[in-house]
Formats: structure tokens, C-alpha cells, sequence
């Protein structure tokens, strides 16, 4: 399978809210692309399926999500998690909460709308039983 070549002209135009080129240079991009690497993998090896002679793109839509992501949490280190579950007016009171997965590592991906993203779209390769074919025989049935 062929590797993804990253293109930071294109993150942008996906991703405007990373389109400052001074806040967000292309070697602080690509940093971030190497880091989604190492999630999403970029080689033969990598779980999710690439091939543009068929037109199949889904593992640059991965490590781009997952820069978005880091990006995202990056961007505003000190501010809150999740979306406001509540707000009072007087004597200001704001709670917030995570979008609810099964695990604690969907929770992290739930924080960015590119991170739940990347969560609902690699559940098919989280989710599921396996199945082995054959034909036991068993004399009893």
C-alpha cells in the first residue's frame, strides 16, 4: 500500500481554523503529522486502507483527524473539556461533560469534534467478534 504524503496546503483548506500560517507553520504541522503516525500508521502495515488508484482515501482522513485532534487539544491547554452539561447565572456555575463512550480512551477522542470523529470512524475495527471458519465434527452433534 502506498503512503500518505502529507500536504499541509490541503490540512488548511479542510481545517481553517489551523490556516495561519505564522501561529501554524508548515514544520509545526508536519510535526503533528508524524505524531498521527503513530496513531493511524502510514505504511503497510497500518489498519486503515489507502490506495488512490481506487480511490480510497480513509487513511488520510484518519491522520488528518488526528492532527485536527491534537491540534484542537493543544490549542487551548488550560480551557475546559467537553460541552457545557449545565450553566447557573447567579454566582456563576458552568459543568461540563464528555460525550460518553464505552472506554476511557473514547472519552479522550470525544473531547474535539475530530477526535469523535476519528472514534466513530475506526469502530469498525474496534467492535465486533471473530469468526473462524471450519467444520468441527463432533460425533454427539
Amino acid at each position: 500500500m502506498a503512503a500518505v504524503i502529507f500536504d499541509s496546503e490541503n490540512f488548511r483548506k479542510l481545517y481553517p481554523a489551523f490556516s495561519d500560517e505564522v501561529e501554524y507553520p508548515d514544520e509545526l504541522l508536519e510535526e503533528y503529522f508524524s505524531a498521527a503516525e503513530s496513531f493511524v500508521g502510514n505504511d503497510g502495515n497500518s489498519f486503515a486502507p489507502y490506495d488512490p488508484s481506487r480511490k480510497v482515501f480513509l487513511r488520510k482522513r484518519l491522520l488528518d483527524l488526528v492532527m485536527c485532534h491534537l491540534l484542537t487539544l493543544d490549542k487551548m491547554p488550560n480551557g475546559p473539556v467537553g460541552r457545557v452539561s449545565s450553566a447557573t447565572q447567579g454566582s456563576v456555575s458552568t459543568s461540563f461533560d464528555l460525550l460518553k463512550t464505552n472506554s476511557f480512551i473514547g472519552d479522550w477522542w470525544a473531547q474535539t469534534k475530530c477526535g469523535a470523529m476519528y472514534w466513530v470512524l475506526t469502530a469498525r475495527y474496534r467492535i465486533g467478534g471473530r469468526f473462524y471458519g471450519g467444520s468441527n465434527y463432533h460425533p454427539w452433534g
